[in-house]
């Protein structure tokens, strides 16, 4: 162990560099005061003590990131500190293919939570359902972890095997499942012809390839449907989102040209857009070409979008710009309402950070923060989550969630918890059982709302 006096002088010595960071002028375009020298006091003086003090020696590197982490999470549900592995599985989730399970998660109140197995993958096919949260990884409690450390315990090499023990609604005990890893292959565009005359397109993320993928089933839903196309059902159920340039790239395929589809506000100038129908501006030539041979009739067929809870961000911002220029009807539940966009920011250290820079505004002007889209049809399902698996949580219900700018209190929302460590009551209550069924079928009950209206508004013609 090195000696006293030389772990006091590197203490010095990086107080003195935080200090300096820290108390550099920062002054934005409005006017914000710099930090003020007795917040770097505390900070210093809270530093030193656990450095000093703390029953186990710690890591500079490690308080660091932590407090980085710490101030991240106090901002609202969507801002992270993301580190090497961590920047790695933000990549592959957005390019479409990655090693593992095959589960999308998110972080509430300090459990790891399912959001949506993906159809077809190890965790969809052992049973694992959206609203259950991930107790256990190979035995290790994954309460208070981060999500890049939960994706990674479950993330590995083909073929070998993962034990997850997750906790449900109405079960007592935590459930275990042993899931075989798998190359995961998640493409972000389905669909089906289970009626050719109103064909079914399910985008389950908007990845970095959605637009050219869009464009490539709307051409084969033509080509294979031996039938004239009558209306087109879009699901984004259970959509979490993903790149906000590939959501315009959609919305663009259903829309004339220069549209607006979304414009956004921040505090900076990069964060202000105002975003228009034109492919050309969000994807690549190579994916241009696909969309610009999309039928053109597409552009006027009648359609129905499909959310629910789980719609959120990406999702919500393709069904409120299709909804404010009258080009779809809107049917479902209620969706997430997440209306904010987030960064990532490079460190100097090879990590980044995920940063809320803006909330963004339908082409009416609402926001939808905290709110979320309001269907024109109310179709219930047996559970509002997408094929009722799940419980129904939306960004309102997330600690810390930014208030509808458009609301008179913008300041940022609080929940209060009084979930206690371990299984609580109150954990249980939050987690719902329910029976899967096959979507975009006779099964799936919105769907085939679906459809009757689309017949329903052919009649009315």
């Amino acid at each position: 162990m090195p000696p006293k006096s030389s772990c006091r002088f590197t203490l010095h010595l990086l107080l003195i560099a935080l200090a300096l960071v820290f108390s550099a002028p920062a002054f934005s375009d409005e006017g914000d005061a710099p930090i003020s020298i007795e917040a770097i006091k505390t900070f210093s003086e809270a530093y030193s003590r656990i450095k000093s003090e703390y029953v186990e020696e710690t890591d500079d590197k490690k308080l660091v990131n932590d407090a980085i982490k710490g101030m991240l999470s106090g901002l609202d549900p969507h801002s992270a500190y993301l580190d090497y592995e961590g920047l790695k599985d933000f990549g592959m989730a957005t390019g479409g293919e990655f090693g593992g399970v095959g589960i999308d998660v998110s972080l509430e109140e300090g459990w790891v939570k399912v959001v949506t197995p993906i159809e077809d993958t190890p965790a969809y096919r052992a049973g694992i359902k959206t609203g259950d949260i991930i107790y256990e990884v190979d035995g290790v409690s994954m309460k208070g972890v981060s999500i890049s450390d939960a994706i990674r315990r479950m993330r590995g090499t083909p073929e070998t095997s993962v034990k997850i023990a997750v906790l449900r609604k109405s079960e007592p005990n935590p459930i275990d499942f042993v899931v075989v890893r798998q190359i995961i292959k998640n493409p972000s565009v389905k669909y089906k012809l289970s009626d050719p005359e109103y064909p079914y397109l399910r985008i389950t993320q908007f990845q970095e390839h959605t637009g050219e993928d869009l464009a490539k089933a709307l051409k084969s839903i033509y080509k294979d449907s031996k039938s004239p196309v009558k209306g087109l059902v879009l699901d984004l159920r259970n959509n979490p989102g993903g790149l906000v340039t590939s959501a315009v790239a959609v919305a663009s395929a259903f829309l004339e040209r220069d549209k607006l589809i979304i414009y956004s506000d921040g505090r900076t100038p990069d964060s202000r857009m105002r975003l228009f129908a034109n492919p050309k501006n969000y994807v690549g030539d190579e994916a241009y070409d696909y969309m610009r041979d999309i039928p053109a009739e597409i552009k006027t067929v009648p359609m129905i979008v499909l959310v629910n809870s789980g719609s959120a961000s990406a999702a919500e911002i393709v069904s409120g710009a299709l909804q404010d220029h009258n080009r779809a009807k809107i049917l479902g539940t209620q969706s997430f309402g997440k209306g904010t966009i987030q960064t990532l920011l490079p460190l100097s250290s090879g990590s980044a950070i995920k940063l809320t820079v803006a909330q963004y505004f339908t082409p009416s002007g609402k926001s939808i923060q905290a709110k979320g889209i309001t269907p024109d049809i109310l179709v219930n399902d047996s559970n509002d989550s997408g094929g009722g698996q799940g419980p129904v949580i939306r960004e309102s219900d997330l600690s810390h969630h930014l208030a509808n700018p458009n609301d008179h209190d913008r300041q940022t929302s609080e929940r209060t918890s009084n979930r206690s460590e371990g299984i609580s009551k109150e954990t249980k209550k939050q987690f719902a059982d329910a029976s899967p069924y096959e979507s975009g079928t006779e099964s799936d009950y919105q769907y085939t709302q679906a459809v009757n209206a689309l017949k329903g508004m052919a009649t009315q013609k």
